[in-house]
């Protein structure tokens, strides 16, 4: 019988020895507590992390290593086991990320020992991080991203809001698709990365700025900013200086919708909201410019979102026609040409302008349809008027900055000339200032293309942009069309007079003709006489007139 017991106890001993070898290889931490004195100790430890980790028997060895934050969640842990309840939790030592569990031991019912385990969990809390990151950055400019922006807004919102207010400034940048659609992706996302450092760069600390996608980005500041139009009108400045990627020159612009979280809502995405109908609003009125959010603005847009399905319907209902603006030569003052604009007769709200519809035909990608039509109808009007005997004269037909920087443009031109039987030189494109400056070499390689088909080419709203005197040098362009904002303040303006004959004589100076639009009275008329200016569009002379009306005209020229 001693010998058995010799034995078994031998057994036990090779048993726990083995035990004992293969806790200390593997890599997690196996440990034991016990109560001592009131305060736990441990008996027991074994396994690679501890090594890994530097920590010995002594308890301090780890709770004397940890933040305050740990050390109390710790200690609440641990008394927890001991009155029995099972701990599952994380904390971070010596970096490393670890899960602990801890068991409680029995004997007779009560707990005498805590077991323990420790598993180093560093990858998977790194690769959380990571996921975690990038769900809520983004991937192109390294900000963060809508999701984050709505997480924070709730903070911003709730637990912020009596201590400082914020405004919400929204920024869309104008017409970054066609950037993408000329010159590929590549390019646009360039622009978008640039403009984000410049945006970064100079905003103040107490703001936070992100990319909800595309083109749109969002500014979050504390009220205490001593003028929140002021940043915002910064933001759009360093956004309109040039841009030079890939030897193109780009020269973008956008729009600033602004809100403010002192406002009561019933959600804090409404402000997110509330900033971006300011930004449509301002798209449909111009653009280019900070506007502040007003509830006015919110029935404005429920409007223009009920006329974007109406724009569609238009082009089977035929409610778009042309009506022709005389082009008035100064000295003769005999019809030279005629310029086609757009006009919506809505079957139940009545006319629409053109200042209303075409920004949200920009907006939903219809402008390519509507621009088509212009020019078929334009160029089919022409041949109209020719087979009745009119007088030829040049048609002028205006072109957006997204129809210019389509890669099919040219394409499109040359099929509705070839299908209509017009002769391009009696075609007149006339493109705005600001279209040119978007991306300029690629601008002047599609014109000079325009001008080999036999097609006159104009700058319109000419002094309203950005465009330097280099640059309207190296526009292959017959035509300078002053603004008539300039023109309506000849006399009521103090440097009008002087900017007018400025630009008369610049015109000039680069063998241009020079065109004058809103010419309403013989005062007017009579000044830019004086100058020399070539042209003249105005009610002085007539209102835009249909079809018929211009043909009878241009017949008693004839």
């Amino acid at each position: 019988m001693a010998a058995d017991s010799d034995d078994y106890q031998r057994t036990l001993q090779l048993v726990e020895s083995n035990h004992k070898k293969m806790l200390k290889e593997i890599m997690n931490l196996v440990f034991k507590l016990k109560m001592v004195d009131g305060e736990p100790a441990i008996t027991f430890m074994e396994g690679k992390l501890a090594q890994k980790l530097h920590i010995s028997q002594n308890i301090n060895s780890v709770l004397g290593n940890i933040d305050k934050k740990v050390y109390l969640l710790m200690k609440k842990k641990i008394k927890n086991a001991f009155q029995g309840e099972e701990q599952v939790f994380q904390f971070y030592f010596k970096g490393v990320y670890l899960n602990t569990m801890l068991s409680p031991l029995y004997e007779d019912g009560v707990v005498t020992e805590v077991v323990g385990t420790a598993m180093d969990i560093s990858l998977y809390e790194y690769s959380q991080q990571q996921i975690e990151y990038l769900a809520t950055h983004d991937a192109l400019t390294d900000l963060p991203n809508r999701h984050k922006l709505m997480q924070d807004m709730e903070l911003f919102v709730h637990r912020d809001q009596a201590k400082q207010p914020k405004a919400v400034i929204f920024c869309d940048l104008d017409r970054l698709k066609s950037i993408n659609d000329t010159i590929g992706q590549v390019a646009g996302d360039q622009v978008v990365s640039l403009i984000a450092n410049r945006i970064q760069a100079f905003t103040p600390d107490n703001s936070y700025l992100y990319r909800l996608g595309g083109d749109e980005f969002v500014l979050v500041i504390d009220q205490s900013v001593e003028d929140v139009n002021n940043l915002s009108e910064q933001v759009l400045q360093k956004i309109r200086q040039p841009i030079v990627i890939a030897n193109h020159d780009f020269y973008m612009t956008a729009t600033i919708g602004i809100s403010y979280t002192y406002e009561p809502a019933n959600k804090a995405e409404e402000y997110i909201n509330r900033a971006s109908i300011a930004v449509h609003y301002g798209k449909v009125h111009g653009g280019n410019q900070v506007y502040e959010y007003n509830k006015r603005m919110s029935q404005t847009y429920n409007e223009l979102l009920l006329l974007e399905s109406d724009i569609r319907k238009a082009f089977k209902l035929n409610e778009f026609k042309l009506a022709y603006q005389p082009k008035v030569d100064v000295q003769t003052n005999s019809i030279v040409g005629v310029e086609a604009l757009i006009r919506w007769e809505h079957g139940k709200k009545g006319k629409i302008p053109p200042s209303t519809f075409i920004p949200i035909a920009e907006e939903i990608g219809m402008i390519h349809a509507i621009g088509e039509w212009v020019l078929y109808e334009a160029c089919r009007q022409f041949m109209r008027w020719k087979e009745a005997g009119a007088k030829p004269v040049i048609i002028a037909v205006n072109v957006s900055a997204i129809e210019l920087q389509q890669a099919d443009f040219l394409s499109k031109v040359k099929k509705i000339i070839r299908e209509t039987g017009m002769d391009p030189n009696y075609l007149e494109i006339e493109i705005t200032e600001n279209s040119v400056m978007q991306n300029t070499n690629e601008c002047i390689k599609t014109m000079k293309e325009l001008r080999k088909m036999g097609i006159s080419l104009s700058i319109d709203d000419f002094g309203t942009g950005y465009s330097s005197m280099g640059y309207l040098q190296k526009f292959p362009i017959n035509y300078l069309k002053i603004d008539q904002s300039f023109i309506k303040e000849l006399f009521t303006e103090t440097g009008s007079a002087e900017i007018i004959k400025a630009m008369i004589q610049l015109g000039h100076t680069f063998g241009l003709k020079v065109v004058a639009e809103g010419v309403e009275g013989e005062n007017i008329l009579s000044f830019i006489r004086d100058e020399e200016c070539d042209y003249y569009q105005g009610y002085f002379y007539s209102k835009p007139l249909d079809a018929n009306q211009i043909g009878k005209k241009l017949k008693t020229v004839h």
